[in-house]
Formats: structure tokens, sequence, C-alpha cells
């Protein structure tokens, strides 16, 4: 089973492996993961370990080390590629030979360049509309073409127009270029609840029964 921990699941896990209290079922869940699923780093971690964008801010990198015992543990050495490579391989298709890699750094962060000020510019259109802005947009800024990441990428951030009561948060681009670039390859997406609202399929949400049971689960197969 492929599976992609977000930051909070992997910090969790990580703050658990630390003596750090509150985080027992995600500790549980992390002892069933192991040799029954792939669970690879990628970029997107290793942005959110060095330069945190949730906030309260932690002290940047001081989860490294328990991270990379969580992933050393889980990623039989794989890694996810970054996503422009990932994104731009899929205009042959979608495969896992594709996401997964072996050249992966601690070092090398994610690069959202590409989408800077990217959701303060949205124009205020219906959902579908905005959708097709959307993705004409993200080709526009990266040269992809419409491959399944533009599509998705696009989905999710006309989504979360939908509801006016809830504010933008600076962690929204990242997740969103993240969970686009992940979803179509793993067999489950680990993330929080809003995520899992906007995906729906294949995706686990953070919760603590939801923790728990995925944990029960894993350890009865």
């Amino acid at each position: 089973m492929l599976l992609y921990l977000d930051q909070n699941y992997a910090s969790r896990m990580a703050k658990h492996l630390l003596g750090q209290r509150g985080h027992e079922a995600f500790g549980r869940l992390f002892l069933a993961l192991r040799g029954k699923a792939l669970a690879p780093p990628s970029p997107f971690h290793v942005l959110e370990t060095l330069h945190p964008v949730r906030g309260p801010k932690e002290k940047a990198g001081y989860l490294l080390p328990a991270l990379e015992e969580v992933f050393s543990t889980l990623s039989d050495g794989y890694w996810v590629r970054p996503w422009e490579e990932i994104a731009k391989r899929q205009e042959r298709g979608l495969y896992r030979e594709d996401f997964l890699w072996r050249g992966g750094s601690w070092e090398d962060p994610a690069d959202l360049s590409p989408f800077q000020g990217f959701l303060e510019g949205l124009p205020p259109l219906p959902e579908k509309a905005l959708e097709a802005w959307v993705q004409e947009e993200i080709r526009r800024r990266t040269g992809l073409k419409e491959v399944p990441f533009v599509r998705l990428l696009a989905r999710l951030v006309a989504q979360s127009r939908k509801d006016p009561r809830r504010k933008p948060r600076p962690s929204d681009l990242l997740d969103f270029v993240m969970a686009a670039t992940v979803h179509p390859y793993v067999d489950l997406l680990l993330t929080d609840r809003y995520l899992k609202n906007l995906l729906q399929e294949r995706v686990v949400g953070g919760r603590k029964k939801e923790v728990e049971a995925l944990a029960l689960r894993l350890g009865g197969e």
C-alpha cells in the first residue's frame, strides 16, 4: 500500500517519538504502518520542516531528526519526486515510477515560486468558470499541458472558494499543490479534515478516531 503522510501526520508521529504527549494515536499508527505500507517523504515535507508556513511558528528544523527516523522506517529509501518533474511526466500518463525515486534529500525543499501571489489574484467568478480560469493560469505560469496535476490543482482552488465564511490560510497553496501532486498516485492520502472534504476519495482525515481506525485496520491485515 502506498500512502502519503502530510506534514500534520508526519510531524505528530515525530513528536510522539520525541516523547511529547498528546500524539499517542499517531504513534500507534506509525507502529501499524511498519511493514504494511510505503510512505515516502517529499520536498513538501522539507519545505514545511525548514520553512514553516503554519502558525504558531515552531523553531524551524527542530523536528528534522525525528522526521528522518519516521521516514527511514516507512519509505524504504524512496522519495516523492519534485512536483515539477511529476507533472511534466504526466504528459505520457500516470506511472508510479514517475512519482517515486531515490534522489530526494532533506536539503531540497519544494519550490512554489511559480505560484507566488496565485491565490491572492483570483477573479470573482462562479466555480466552473473559476476552475477553467485557474487551469489556464497554472499552464501559463508553469508551461505545463492539461495534465492531471493541473486539473486537480484547479479543482481544489475553485472548490476552496465555495465557502465565503472560510478565510484563506497561508498554508493553502502548499496544501493544494501537495495534494495535486500526490493524490493521483497514492492509495491513501493522510491529511487534515479540510483537504479530506475537498478530495473525498482515497483520503483519511486527522481526527483521533480516524487515525485510530486506520491503525486498527492495518494492524489486523
